[in-house]
């Protein structure tokens, strides 16, 4: 059963440092700057990152790219990075009208050329919970939402108690970065 991530680990959540890190990878693998927003997004959990854009009167816009704050207490440096540079794969396919869509060839022979992770890499663990009676402990099952004060137990018709788990483990594959261009010193 994976445990939360260690509460000791600190994440430097600077939204600047992730700027510059967007740009100089950017300005590495492109040749020109990250020109939109590149900020934490503490509500993704089951993503990593997600490249965001309008379209309106089909004019389509480049709006930001989102990093999860979730996802960095699970991985490591590397995979981080990794992770960015696929958002920037997003990106820049988009701005130059080349198709940017997960597992399409383009977009995947993008990947592989600036070395990033692939959709469905590594996965994380969710938080869960599980469900037992107030009055005789019986267990009731497991859920990722609720509200017990909605709710009675079917056993007792009584309150509800909840503990925190976790479903899944940090799980990665292994097809990350083997012939990467990116080496970035701790």
């Amino acid at each position: 059963m994976a445990r939360h991530p260690n509460p000791e680990r600190t994440i430097d959540t600077d939204p600047q440092k992730l700027k510059r890190l967007a740009n100089k990878l950017s300005l590495h693998f492109w040749g020109k700057p990250c020109q939109i927003p590149v900020t934490w997004n503490g509500r993704l959990t089951k993503t990593m990152g997600r490249f965001l854009y309008t379209e309106q009167n089909g004019q389509r816009t480049p709006l930001k790219i989102e990093i999860s704050k979730y996802a960095a207490h699970w991985i490591d440096r590397e995979i981080f990075v990794a992770v960015l540079l696929h958002e920037l794969c997003h990106y820049h396919l988009f701005i130059e009208g080349r198709p940017y869509h997960d597992h399409h060839p383009v977009f995947e022979q993008e990947l592989r050329r600036v070395g990033a992770i692939s959709t469905q890499r590594v996965q994380l663990p969710q938080k869960a919970y599980k469900l037992y009676c107030q009055r005789c402990g019986g267990y009731l099952g497991l859920r990722r939402r609720i509200n017990v004060g909605h709710y009675r137990s079917t056993c007792c018709r009584a309150p509800i108690l909840k503990a925190e788990t976790w479903l899944g483990e940090f799980r990665y594959d292994g097809h990350i970065l083997k012939n990467s261009k990116v080496r970035l010193p701790e």
